[in-house]
């Protein structure tokens, strides 16, 4: 027999010795990780200059963007997966088709949120709570 072949015939069998036991144990994601998701990908979006406080509609984005941006997590029973309501209360750049960022805007959220938890977001609610102009550049 070959080198090669016995080399490859050890490695399989040594292959079939190793098995993998199931994993046990839980997965679990904090809500603040859902809620920087949310930040991040509202931030990053077209049209968004920053976070408004619900309260004031304040500028909130560098202070404590907690205020702008509400998390709903809860456990569908049925299902026995995570869904995710997202409230958000933004200020948007002077000049921009207001609804086209915002729908940008839920669909960034829900992308993010989506694609790095798994959870499934059943809602992002956007409010506009201010319109910026930007300095010329």
């Amino acid at each position: 027999m070959p080198a090669e072949t016995k080399r490859e015939a050890a490695l399989s069998a040594e292959g079939d010795k190793r098995t993998t036991a199931p994993v046990v144990g839980a997965i679990t994601i904090a809500p603040q990780v859902v809620f920087s998701l949310a930040l991040y990908a509202a931030l990053s979006t077209y049209g968004i200059v920053g976070i408004a406080s619900r309260y004031t509609g304040a500028d909130c984005t560098h202070a404590d963007p907690h205020r702008g941006i509400e998390i709903m997590l809860r456990e569908h029973p049925e299902e026995g997966t995570k869904h995710v309501t997202v409230a958000l209360h933004v200020i948007v750049e002077y000049g921009v088709r207001i609804r086209a960022v915002t729908s940008s805007l839920q669909q960034q959220v829900k992308y993010a949120i989506e694609r790095s938890t798994g959870y499934k977001v059943d809602a992002v609610h956007v409010h506009v709570a201010a319109l910026r102009v930007s300095a010329p550049n």
